[in-house]
């Protein structure tokens, strides 16, 4: 379908970067073409060509029944294309006569240069005009947690914590800014304190578009000439090229939370956060599962009560590990002492034990392998319950090794291994009703 006369709105001056709160839209399709998904792509969950700001998640490029995706472009577009950190946003399409069908779910919006690309699993004539509806709430979770940023990094920036890099979380997890050192504990309650008390001041959060911008900042397939520079200011705090939405005030962020550090790279470091509804969320869901760690240990629900009850129920794991360990090692000793009074020239020995799996395979092969060398023979050590995984192990002289276990292949259906000479170790997927039998019989004959 071939492009109108209309210039449409370019990514930097689009009406979703004017007006981020505006929920819907009526333009015109200006133009729309078939999307060809590159080679080794999925039609439907295509992985894009660069790295998608909305992680652990593959992009959904609207692939329709026919097994085909548009690309349309707006005159204009309140659904904001991928960029800056923000992930794309999701919305709809409604043409407004009804001749071209219903509702059309958009999932994915993508910069090409300067231009918004929509892409739709049906095409739609250009000159088409429709409404455009943006799904708000994930607008304004994705701008609560990208203003907050902007804040955050501004904070940390007055106490030598510079931003190297920073990630937006799916939905209901927790973001993160990479910081080239750990921050104290007394930083990290510095930070979140000074956050909120700007929070709680509504410090005005303002777009603005100098004719000579200066940054570095700007993708490479952004042309800065013909393009909107924009740069977000959070009053005296903060001023910095960004492209995506944003909050109008700093009381619209409604709290910043911090979370725990990991170390990265070394010397880097992740301090997670998260902001707004999202914190909330996170907040509600972290008292609600304290409290139900607190009733299942029959505890008090401070947070101080369930620790030391949980630190206090792990020793006694650990103590209860260790113990176990102990057993399966006497029981190793006492299985080994009983097969190795059975060996011989050609003499073969079965060794079971539902439970305990790999670890007693090995214990028992510790035990017995001197011994099997001295007095030949060869032992089937084998693992696991019935409608579960587990272990083998053939040992002993070549030629037998070699026949149990291909024996063994033959009775129990799931068995896979390999292995040389004098020794064949194998893993059963799930042992089957009578295959534990069947093995004995095998070994035993």
């Amino acid at each position: 379908m071939a492009a109108t006369a209309v210039a449409p709105a370019i990514v930097g001056a689009l009406r979703c970067q004017k007006d981020s709160y505006l929920k819907s839209l009526q333009t015109d399709v200006v133009s729309c073409t078939e999307y060809v998904l590159k080679s080794g792509q999925d039609k439907g969950k295509a992985k894009p060509q660069k790295k998608s700001t909305d992680p652990g998640k593959a992009l959904d490029y609207g692939t329709g029944t026919d097994g085909k995706s548009y690309m349309i472009e707006f005159a204009d577009t309140i659904l904001f294309p991928e960029g800056g950190g923000q992930p794309t946003d999701h919305g709809s399409i409604t043409p407004v006569n009804g001749e071209h069908g219903d509702t059309i779910p958009i999932k994915y919006i993508q910069r090409h240069g300067l231009r918004a690309m929509h892409f739709s699993p049906k095409p739609l004539q250009p000159g088409t005009t429709v409404r455009q509806d943006v799904d708000f709430h994930r607008r304004w979770d994705h701008m609560q947690q990208h203003t907050g940023q902007h804040l955050l990094s501004a904070i940390m920036d007055t106490m030598e914590l510079e931003t190297l890099g920073w990630g937006m979380a799916l939905e209901g997890e927790m973001n993160y800014v990479e910081l080239s050192r750990k921050p104290s504990g007394d930083e990290i309650r510095s930070i979140q304190s000074r956050c909120n008390e700007v929070i709680r001041q509504n410090v005005p959060v303002t777009v603005e578009t100098p004719e000579q911008p200066n940054t570095d900042t700007l993708p490479e397939d952004y042309d800065k000439e013909k393009g909107v520079v924009r740069f977000i200011r959070i009053g005296d705090l903060d001023f910095n090229a960004c492209c995506g939405t944003h909050l109008k005030q700093t009381s619209h962020i409604a709290l910043i939370l911090l979370h725990h550090t990991q170390m990265i790279r070394v010397t880097n470091c992740r301090l997670y956060f998260s902001c707004g509804d999202r914190a909330i969320k996170l907040a509600t869901e972290s008292i609600n599962g304290l409290r139900a760690i607190s009733t299942s240990l029959s505890s008090a629900n401070t947070p101080d009560e369930v620790v030391a009850n949980v630190q206090s129920l792990s020793d006694r794991h650990a103590e209860a590990n260790k113990r176990s360990k102990k057993l399966l090692g006497e029981i190793a000793r006492f299985e080994g002492a009983r097969i190795k009074a059975e060996l011989g020239p050609g003499k073969r020995v079965f060794s079971y034990r539902a439970s305990d799996g790999l670890d007693f395979v090995n214990l028992v092969w510790t035990e017995i392998k001197e011994a099997l060398k001295e007095k030949g023979g060869v032992v089937v050590i084998a693992s696991g319950d019935v409608k579960e995984a587990g272990s083998m192990m053939i040992l002993g002289e070549k030629e037998l090794v070699e026949h149990l276990a291909a024996k063994a292949k033959e009775v129990v259906s799931t068995l896979k291994g390999g292995g040389k000479g004098e020794k064949w170790q194998g893993k059963i997927t799930e042992w089957k009703k009578g295959e534990v039998d069947a093995l004995r019989k095998v070994v035993e004959a």
